[in-house]
């Protein structure tokens, strides 16, 4: 599972909003500029460590920004019977 931003510009407006640039953003969260501007642009997912942080300093709810991808690669098999 992966953690996964709704709308990059929707993010970066609510940063902006809240009185951050990206730079000051990253080390209010504690992450290099070039990674905060990574998650700004939806390149890279945040972990949800991160992720929780960012809804702290903004203040809002997961559900508002984030979304949570399942990725299934896992193939089911079946059992084969034996010829007998």
């Amino acid at each position: 599972m992966r953690v996964k931003l709704k709308n990059p510009n929707t993010f970066k407006e609510m940063v902006i909003k809240a009185g951050y640039t990206q730079r000051s953003f990253g080390r209010a969260l504690g992450i290099s500029e070039p990674y905060a501007n990574q998650i700004a642009n939806g390149v890279r997912n945040p972990s949800p460590v991160i992720a929780k942080k960012i809804c702290d300093i903004l203040g809002v709810k997961f559900d508002e920004i984030f979304f949570i991808e399942t990725a299934c690669n896992s193939k089911i098999s079946t059992p084969q019977s034996k010829a007998g």
